[in-house]
Formats: structure tokens, C-alpha cells, sequence
């Protein structure tokens, strides 16, 4: 038995953090019934790269889930909806808040046909906020919460992260509590109303940077790859062959990274005695290390940093990442057989379970894929679905 088998989940969601969040459900065996405009979709199926005309970025985090095309601003829409939410656990939804209650479709609306729903709504800021009706996307996160300031380095503009963690982030906590209020509805019968803010998610990881300023006053600002807030020497040093990663986070360590360089007097420095010291002294730290790193290669700084017990790693870029070992050993790269795209290679569910692992069933769904099965199994005969496939409240 999956993890999650017996959940069943109305996915309102497009783009990236619901995705990414009905998603996590998907993989450990919930029914995931994905909800999308006829004729329009998922907005990211227009999001490169693509293959085989179809969108690699939606079929990635669309997966093990089930299509239905529906027009829910129409009143035959509207209903359907409201028909499968009866024998729903969770609907979940990243429209601009209040855009389902003007389909009556809001969490009132729903509570009242099953109070046992767990209605969990992802926005940018939440559903209080005084900004809560405006739009957001990653960059707009990253930018409004301090992530992007203290990205970078000093003297130049933030620098937004590679990735869209304002997306994953908050579609993880958004799984979570879901997951936090299934159990609950398991053992009571009561569901819950679940409001995840982007914002929030991402202004809650930046805790060192805000109790620095919250305890003691202090403004940090970016620093590049070191980390000299909290440790010294934690930076990435140019080496023979790229760039190459190292963390002391004790004045043992340090101690031990002293010897290995050949330089035991750095640790009776009074510039450097100490983890304190050291991110004071940071950039006079870096000036005695650097020419360390500068004659060898990454395979040979990382066999003698092992030796030494120090914490390093190369600098890697995507390609060799994904050929690591360590990512081959963990089974990280799935492959998956998607109607549109085909089979591809795609990075695959990070939790690990001996009983109940994730699986990858299904690809994403085609628009519209299973919209004939789904209301069939609702009791529309097909001369009311064909009806409703001519008036475009729905498409298959």
C-alpha cells in the first residue's frame, strides 16, 4: 500500500509552487485530479524546454497525476467541480486570492458541501495581507523578502538564485501541511483551511541574517560564497582546475586545516584564535589561504581536505553533478514515460522510504486526458458529456 493511497486531491494549481506541491502528494500514491482551462492549460506548458512540441517543465512537475479540462467560471463548470469535491480530502489552489470564490468555489462554499476538506490556498503573501491580491513569482520573492540582497557579492546588485526556491520551498511547506491536516481529518473528521505565502516561506529561511539584525543590531549585507556570518574559512577558492569549496566550523577544524596547509602560526594569530575572530578577520583569512588551493587540482584538494576531516566539496557544474556518483548511488535521476514529451530523464522524489517509496506511475496528462473517464465515474452519460464537449465547458 503507497503512503498516501486513498487521498484524493482537486489540483487548481499552474506554474510551479502547487504544481510542485500536489506533486510530492502524487508521488507517494494520492489521486491527484488536475483541473485546467479548456483549450488554455497550465500556463507552464508554454515553459521551455520542450520536446516533441510539448513543455518538459510542466510534464516534470506534473507527473503520476490525472487531467481534467473544465471551464469553472461556467455554471455546468462550476458544478462538476462541486461534485467532486464531495468525496475530495484536499483541494489546492495558487489563482489570485479570491478568484475561486467568485465561481463559488471558495473554501465557504466548498466547507459547506464536504466539512471535511482541507482547503490549502498558496499565494504570494497570504490571504490577510494588505498586498495579498497582487501577483507573484519567484523573482518578485526573492526581491521583496532580502533573499536576492543577500545574494551575491559586495558592491554589486543582489543576485536572484539559480533556482525558483520561493516555488519548491513553499510548495514543500504547503505538502506539509497538508500532510499535518490529513492526519488530523483521519482521527477527527475535520478539515482545515490551509494560507501558504510565499513570502513567508522564504523570509522564514533567512534566520541568521534577521536575528543578527533582531539581537544584536547588525546589518548584514552580501558577502559572495563565504559564509562569514557564522564560519571562517567557509568560501569557494580558485583552484588549478576551477573553483573549490571549504567550511571549518570549529576552532579543532581550524586547527587541523592550519597543519594540513603548513601554516600552524595562522592559529596562534589573535586575528584568527577563534570562529569569532575569524569572520571578523575574514578577508585577511582569505589572503593567507588562498594561494593553498591555487596549485592543485579539485580531485586533489578533496582527497587530502577527506583525510584531514575538514568539509569541502568541488565547485560542480550541472552536467557532472548529474553524473556524480552519489547522485547515480541515490537513484536521483528517474526516467519517466510522458504522453507529449516521451520518455525522458527527470529528477526524481528525495524521500526515501523502504515501505512506502515513491513511485512514478504515470506521466503528466495530456490537457483534457481524463476528462470523458472522470465524469463518467461522476454519472454523466456520454450524450451530456458530448453536450458539454459542444458548449467547450469541457475538453477531452
Amino acid at each position: 500500500m503507497k503512503a498516501l493511497e486513498g487521498m484524493v486531491v482537486i489540483d487548481f494549481t499552474q506554474a510551479f509552487s502547487g504544481p510542485f506541491c500536489t506533486m510530492q502528494l502524487a508521488d507517494f500514491g494520492a489521486k491527484v485530479i488536475k483541473i485546467e482551462r479548456p483549450y488554455v492549460g497550465d500556463q507552464s506548458r508554454e515553459w521551455t524546454p520542450f520536446k516533441n512540441g510539448y513543455s518538459g517543465y510542466y510534464a516534470s512537475i506534473n507527473r503520476n497525476k490525472f487531467g481534467l479540462a473544465i471551464d469553472n467560471a461556467s455554471p455546468e463548470g462550476a458544478e462538476i467541480v462541486k461534485q467532486l469535491t464531495k468525496k475530495a480530502d484536499v483541494i489546492v489552489e495558487n489563482f489570485k486570492v479570491g478568484t475561486l470564490d467568485k465561481f463559488g468555489l471558495g473554501y465557504e462554499d466548498i466547507k459547506k458541501i464536504n466539512p471535511g476538506i482541507i482547503y490549502a490556498s498558496i499565494s504570494g503573501f497570504g490571504q490577510t495581507s494588505s498586498l495579498k491580491r497582487l501577483p507573484a513569482y519567484d523573482n518578485v520573492i526573492q526581491s521583496m523578502t532580502g533573499f536576492q540582497a543577500m545574494t551575491g557579492f559586495a558592491g554589486t546588485s543582489g543576485v536572484r538564485c539559480g533556482s525558483a526556491v520561493g516555488d519548491s520551498f513553499t510548495g514543500m511547506n504547503c505538502a506539509l501541511a497538508i500532510l499535518m491536516a490529513y492526519r488530523k481529518k483521519l482521527k477527527t473528521g475535520k478539515g482545515s483551511r490551509i494560507d501558504l505565502s510565499m513570502f513567508d516561506c522564504i523570509f522564514g529561511i533567512l534566520e541568521p541574517h534577521i536575528l543578527a539584525n533582531t539581537v544584536s543590531g547588525e546589518n548584514h549585507q552580501r558577502a559572495g560564497n563565504s559564509d562569514k556570518y557564522l564560519f571562517a574559512p567557509c568560501d569557494v577558492y580558485e583552484c588549478k582546475d576551477g573553483w573549490f569549496s571549504i567550511g571549518v566550523t570549529s576552532d579543532a577544524e581550524f586547527r587541523r586545516f592550519c597543519e594540513l596547509i603548513g601554516n600552524k602560526a595562522l592559529c596562534e594569530d589573535e586575528r584568527f584564535v577563534t570562529n569569532e575572530s575569524r569572520c571578523l578577520n575574514n578577508d585577511a583569512l582569505t589572503d593567507e589561504i588562498r594561494s593553498f588551493f591555487k596549485d592543485k587540482t579539485r580531485a586533489e584538494l578533496e582527497e587530502l581536505l577527506r583525510k584531514n576531516r575538514i568539509k569541502n566539496a568541488p565547485l560542480l557544474s550541472i552536467p557532472e553533478s548529474i553524473e556524480h556518483p552519489h547522485t547515480k548511488a541515490r537513484n536521483l535521476i528517474v526516467e519517466i514515460d510522458d504522453p507529449g514529451i516521451g520518455n525522458y530523464s527527470v529528477t526524481g522524489n528525495p524521500m526515501f522510504m523502504t515501505e512506502t517509496p515513491a513511485t512514478y506511475d504515470k506521466g503528466a496528462p495530456l490537457l483534457g486526458q481524463d476528462t470523458k473517464r472522470i465524469l463518467q465515474e461522476l454519472g454523466y452519460s456520454s450524450a451530456e458529456i458530448e453536450a458539454l464537449y459542444e458548449k467547450k465547458v469541457i475538453q477531452y
